[in-house]
């Protein structure tokens, strides 16, 4: 895909760019790297990510699941516990309303799977993006009722569902909001509210996905139930991907509950997603947060972005092994159609990008056409924010309406911006790095207006520069196979925990050809610094030999892995992005 978008004439490497450099503190450095007998290497990557003491650097390195709160500390997670376990010992119908996508699907099958455990009367609900939409519906309280539903509980929605949960309260049903979205100014009437966002909230933590409040919620209920149980007895591994899937920060809490998940995960207890792994081709024993991130989750992901979402859910709460594999097989024969799906409307969006826009004029991308699938167009948002570096809303036209979705970057929250859009919209939400909305079709040119005119406002020249952050500068002689593999302390990685990227400075180039392989888009460079001599590779980055002389002085931005060749452990160093010493193109900045 990446290659695919190289093409194009917006091409990062022509462009100009901000290299963010942090201002270390030597002696904390020298501090944690001494107390914990880390390398220099690792210890400037922690400090580089405000970790400035050895306590702190400790903590991030070892915490477990122990070091997780007690789950009571969150606003309204002791009421609804209490409720639950009420509810469980008198048997009263309960209703886990979730989400369709990979994190409301993972907490829905967890709560659901904790509460049957306890001997509870569950029964779960996944809306249909197309026939549903997002959130509660109507027509899902309406359902409950018929059932005989006393109780609903909705996970990663509700927060936003004001008509749906006075409809349950008017029907005698008490209701427990458990969402991580934005709060409304007007909260809906439910009894419980679980949402750290909540402007009462004096929860510390605020970056909790659904999964990770599902987590918690199950946590105090089985306490308040009188039966003690540790973290890792739960069905962690569910919040594991929630988490990973979601694109919450993985720092604090969520770091924790990653962690422990990949554990349980390794140990492949739970049937539905060792039969994932299995048809994945993922070994249990080498699994990794990239892992979750981009291989189990968007296959949890996908029935509910194409179709319908509940052969997922189902999957994760199965305990029969044959239905396991048809499933699991199910969820990656539609992860196949996504990616087609997607591949296809992202030619299109690029396509279009370049033949109808003026980026030099207009500061975010909005398009629509009614050959989009709606469940696709929010990965396509995000891959034109890292091709185009400008927040990008994609709609999909079906009649009068379009169903929207939109990907941002710092500085220019969607969330705060699809408010300033109500009379043009007719419903939207979302956070700051994402959200999706529906708008009546003849309304799509204001809203393209009305949003640039925000970014005029909004954005400078410079937000709109595409950003390396660098989280050392390191000398060739500290990129060894030793303190590469130290840097493995650092997984989980992902969003707000990246693997890290290093920075070598004045380094003079000694080789620089395209490889013979992946069709010439590679780039193949030897650096040297001292005596020392690194290879590195660029994926897609053939183009910038027009830029690059042998024996030129040049920084090099990169990250760092260990490969094997031949069975023997070799550098594996990948460039993020590179330029000669002198170069106009990149602004260098202290953090």
């Amino acid at each position: 895909m990446r290659r695919y978008l190289r093409q194009y004439k917006s091409v990062w490497w022509q462009e100009r760019r901000i290299w963010e450099i942090p201002s270390l503190n030597l002696e904390d450095v020298r501090k944690i790297a001494s107390q914990l007998r880390l390398s220099t290497l690792l210890a400037k990557v922690l400090c580089a990510r405000g970790l400035t003491t050895p306590q702190e650097a400790r903590t991030f390195l070892l915490g477990t699941g122990k070091d997780l709160p007690e789950p009571t500390a969150l606003d309204g997670v002791s009421e609804a516990a209490s409720i639950l376990a009420d509810a469980v010992k008198k048997g009263v119908p309960i209703l886990v309303h979730g989400d369709y996508d990979a994190d409301g699907i993972s907490a829905t099958a967890l709560l659901a799977t904790t509460l049957a455990k306890l001997g509870g009367k569950v029964a779960w609900f996944v809306p249909n993006r197309i026939q549903d939409g997002y959130g509660v519906s109507t027509r899902a309280v309406n359902m409950a009722k018929q059932k005989g539903i006393k109780l609903l509980v909705t996970l990663d929605c509700g927060i936003h569902s004001h008509q749906a949960v006075e409809l349950a309260k008017k029907y005698g049903m008490t209701v427990i909001v458990v969402d991580h979205h934005e709060p409304p100014e007007q909260l809906p009437p439910a009894d419980v509210i679980v949402n750290p966002k909540l402007p009462s909230s004096n929860y510390k933590f605020r970056d909790l996905c659904a999964g990770a409040l599902a987590f918690k919620v199950a946590q105090a209920t089985v306490e308040a139930m009188g039966k003690p149980i540790s973290v890792s007895e739960l069905p962690i591994e569910l919040a594991a991907i929630a988490t990973a899937a979601d694109v919450v920060p993985l720092i604090d809490e969520n770091r924790l509950i990653v962690r422990e998940g990949l554990i349980a995960l390794r140990s492949a207890r739970h049937l539905g997603l060792k039969a994932l792994m299995e048809i994945a081709r993922v070994e249990p024993s080498d699994l990794r947060s990239f892992h979750l991130s981009f291989i189990l989750a968007p296959r949890i992901n996908a029935v509910g972005r194409m179709d319908d979402p509940k052969p997922a859910l189902k999957l994760l709460l199965t305990t029969d092994r044959n239905e396991a594999y048809q499933l699991a097989t199910k969820l990656d024969e539609e992860n196949r159609k996504r990616q087609r799906e997607e591949e296809l409307t992202l030619r299109m969006a690029v396509e279009m990008v370049e033949r109808e826009l003026d980026l030099t004029k207009e500061r975010v991308i909005v398009l629509a056409s009614p050959e989009w699938h709606p469940g696709v167009i929010g990965i396509v948002a995000a891959r034109l924010v890292e091709l185009y570096a400008r927040p990008a809303f994609l709609i999909a036209i079906k009649g009068d309406v379009g169903k929207g979705s939109a990907r941002s970057i710092e500085n220019f929250p969607i969330s705060d911006a699809l408010n300033t859009c109500k009379p043009i919209i007719s419903n939207g939400g979302g956070h700051k790095a994402a959200g999706g909305f529906t708008i009546p079709c003849e309304n799509i040119p204001l809203f393209r207006d009305h949003l640039n005119a925000l970014a005029e406002t909004w954005l400078t020249e410079e937000d709109l520069l595409r950003r390396v952050r660098v989280d050392a500068v390191v000398s060739a002689e500290e990129v060894n196979l030793r303190t590469v593999k130290e840097l493995d302390a650092l997984e989980p990685t992902g969003y707000g925990n990246p693997k890290p990227v290093l920075m070598l400075q004045n380094a003079k180039l000694v080789y620089a050809e395209k490889s013979p392989l992946q069709g010439n888009s590679k780039l193949l460079v030897r650096v040297q610094q001292g005596s020392k001599v690194l290879e590195m590779t660029g994926e897609g980055m053939s183009g910038l030999l027009n830029e690059l002389q042998v024996g030129m002085t040049v920084h090099v931005c990169f990250t760092a892995d260990i490969k094997l060749v031949g069975g023997i452990p070799a550098l594996d160093l990948q460039i993020v992005d590179i330029a000669p010493a002198n170069t106009q193109r990149v602004v260098f900045r202290k953090l």
